[in-house]
Formats: structure tokens, sequence, C-alpha cells
């Protein structure tokens, strides 16, 4: 029985631990959704102020394009031959020309970058490129692999985000008129022009990460703090259970080498030539016994089958035991083909007993050896806690001492019944009355 405690003990353990294991799944899953929330919101503001940042540089190198060389690009694209074998040499006049500017223009976009964003320590990457000239003639790409760069920063971009796309036509690329820039309305050139400004926030991770990883910490310690106290919750609880093992294991002890010397006394007793003296140390003797059996559960197999009229001696006895007690009982006795005597006066002297140490003036029993049997004890008693009703049946298991300090026993009467009852495959249940007192209920099977 002992050691079905300390498995029962153990399972329950194993169980809280699953329980908590789970619980902290779904806490850091918690943890980690609000903080990849987090992590989402303040990239995406980050993002969009580098965004306007670049967006800022972009107009700035286009009024510095539109001063430096823009006429003699649109010059160039108003030119543009779509003659297959002029196109090719003429493009690569065009990106020449244009290669030409890079230097400034790269030294022009880092320092506008650099302006921008000193504040906030950004490190943007920018690069504005024409991506496709369509021949709408010939009806021909003449970039399908290669683009055009017209400026970007000194730093590449890796992941591009685009800021801004246009498209224009090369028939309306300046305000100026064709005989302006000496072209024959008859050879009129017609291509579809698209670029694209993208950019990129290279160390956003690390300025995101930096932002957010006072959150971090927090939620880390948080999850540390609650693994912690369980651990050493878990430890006191192991280091609780020693202590009672030790102390069952102490008192089982005890109770063993009592045996002995109440073998001695019952011997020695015999020698005891005054009646009255005689009489006083065999009732302590017997006193002492009863506590030991108590402990250890002895089968005996010279007990006998509990009968109607043995049952009301045993009520009887118990009425002149306590006189001022007053018990009421009801029986229905049909039959009777499990229930030995021994054990019967084992659980009815336990509930009596314990009825009356905890303050019972009354108690009332109703007994039915039917098809089953019921023993129901209830009394006036000061009740039980609602918090020590689950382990009343715990060996050496006693309610608080702020009720029962004054009250003597070793917390193993309880335990005691039922386990008898266990052995019979019954049940026992246990309630407060509405009013006052307590109830116990016990329901064995009655076959033979």
């Amino acid at each position: 029985m002992k050691n079905n405690v300390f498995l029962s003990m153990n399972l329950s353990k194993k169980y809280y631990s699953i329980l908590f294991a789970f619980v902290l799944l779904i806490l850091v899953a918690l943890q980690v959704y609000y903080i990849y929330n987090s992590y989402r919101l303040v990239e995406k503001d980050m993002n969009k102020e580098a965004a306007e940042i670049a967006l800022k540089v972009m107009n700035k190198m286009n009024e510095f394009q539109k001063a430096i060389d823009e006429d003699n690009l649109i010059n160039s694209f108003k030119k543009l031959s779509h003659e297959k074998g002029k196109q090719f040499d003429e493009l690569n006049v065009i990106r020449l020309n244009i290669d030409n500017n890079h230097q400034l223009f790269t030294s022009k976009v880092d320092s506008l970058i650099d302006f921008y964003s000193k504040e906030r320590n950004y490190q943007i990457a920018l690069k504005m490129e024409i991506y496709s000239v369509y021949d709408e003639i010939n009806h021909v790409e003449l970039l399908p692999q290669k683009p055009l760069v017209m400026y970007r920063s000194s730093t590449k971009i890796i992941h591009p985000k685009s800021i801004n796309q246009s498209v224009w036509s090369s028939d309306d690329i300046s305000n100026q008129t064709d005989s302006d820039l000496g072209i024959d309305k008859s050879e009129r050139h017609k291509y579809k022009i698209k670029s694209q400004t993208n950019y990129e926030l290279l160390n956003l991770n690390f300025l995101v990460l930096k932002k957010i990883i006072p959150l971090i910490v927090v939620s880390l310690l948080i999850i540390a703090l609650i693994i912690f106290l369980y651990w050493k919750s878990i430890q006191n609880l192991s280091k609780q259970e020693e202590k009672i093992n030790q102390l069952h294991l102490t008192i089982d002890s005890i109770a063993h080498e009592l045996n002995t010397p109440i073998t001695t006394m019952k011997f020695a007793l015999h020698q005891v030539q005054h009646n009255e003296i005689k009489e006083m140390i065999n009732r302590q003797i017997n006193r002492l016994e009863n506590t030991v059996d108590s402990i250890f559960v002895k089968n005996d197999e010279n007990n006998k089958l509990l009968d109607e009229v043995i049952l009301n001696e045993i009520i009887q006895k118990i009425q002149l035991q306590f006189p001022a007690i007053n018990i009421t009982h009801q029986i229905i006795f049909e039959k009777n083909g499990r229930l030995l005597t021994k054990d019967f006066q084992q659980i009815f002297q336990n509930l009596i007993e314990n009825s009356i140490k905890y303050g019972a003036s009354e108690i009332l029993l109703d007994f039915k050896f039917q098809k089953e049997i019921t023993l129901n004890f209830s009394d006036n008693g000061i009740g039980i806690p609602i918090n020590d009703l689950p382990f009343i049946f715990d060996k050496y298991y006693r309610v608080d001492r702020s009720i029962n300090q004054n009250v003597s026993g070793l917390g193993i009467g309880l335990y005691l019944v039922k386990t008898i009852i266990e052995r019979y495959l019954g049940t026992i249940n246990v309630e407060n009355n509405k009013e006052k007192g307590v109830q116990f209920l016990i329901v064995l099977p009655n076959e033979n």
C-alpha cells in the first residue's frame, strides 16, 4: 500500500510536469508570436522611413541629373535608329555616356544618403536604372538582360524594393520640338522606355533587433523565472516527500518494535495478583495493542461473518462506552455474505471515535444489509475543512492544528477504514452536512 502511495505521488508529479511543459510551450509560442509581430511592425516602420529618405535622394538626383546631361540623353534616345545594324552601336554610345558620369553620380548619391539618414544611422543603398528600351516599330526589346544604370550608391542592393517606376515614349520625352533637336519629322523614331528606382535598407535586421532586444530579454527572463520557480517547487516537493517517507518508516518501525514488549507484558500480566491493578494494566495493554494493530492491517483466520446479533452487541457496547453521546441507529439486516466481524468493528470503532473526537454530541447510524451493504454514519461535529477533504484518507494525515490541536491520534484511523473497504472492492464517500457535522457513506458488495 505504501508503494502504491509513493507511485501515485510520482505519477502526479509526472502529470504536473507534462501539464507545466504544455503550458510553458503555449507561453513560449505566444511570446515568439508577439516578438515576431513586434519585429514585423518595427521593420515596416523602418522600411517606410528608409523609403522616404530614398525618395528625397531620388528627387535631388533627378534635379542634379537634369542639370548635367538630361538633354543629351533625351537627344540620344530621340535619334536612336530603328535599323538593327545601328541600334547596337548607338546604345553602346548611350551606355558609355552614362558610365562616364557614374563616379560623379555615385559620390552625389552617397552624400545625399548620408545627409538624410545620419540621425537614424540608416545604411541605404539606392539605384536608378533604365531596364527596358522597346522598339515599337520593329517590336524588339533592346535591353533584354543588361539595364542602363543611371546612378547608384557605392553600396550594392541585394534585395531591391521599388520606390518609383516610370514609362515614357521617345516621342514626348522633351518639350522641345523635333526641329529644335535637328530631327526630321519623317525620321521620327518610336521607342518606349521604362525606368525604375530601387532602394534597400542594408542594416535593417540589426536596427530592428537592436530596438526589440529589451523585449526579447524581458520575455526570456519571464520564462526563465517561471522555469526556476517550478524547479524549486518540484525540488521542495521532493524534499517533503522524502521527509514524509522517513516519518512513515520511523512510525512503522516503532510500531513493529512494540510488538515484542506487548507480548512480554501479556505473559507478565498473569503474575499480577491484584484484580483491580490487573484489569487496569490489561486495558492499557489492549489499548496499546489496538494502536499497533491499526498501523499494520492483519488478516485473522478465525474472523467470522458479521451477523445481526453481533452487530447489535457492538452498537450497545459503544453506547455504554460513550453514555454522553446520543447514538441512534436504524438497521435493515436481510443477509451478509461478505463483511467480517473484525473488519466491521475496525470501521465502526474508528468512525465513531473520529466523530466524538471532533465535537459530535449526536451520531446517526443507518445500516442496510441487502443486495449491497450500505453503512451511513452522520454526526453533528465540527465537520472537515473543504481543502482537507481530498487528503483525510492518507496515512498519518491530520487536519490543520488550529482545529485539532487538542485532539490526540496518529491520523491512521480513516486510512485504515479506507484500506479495509478497498479490500472488499467497496467505496467510501465523505461530505459535510448542510448545517453541521459530516457524513460517511460506505457501500460494499454483498455476495458470497
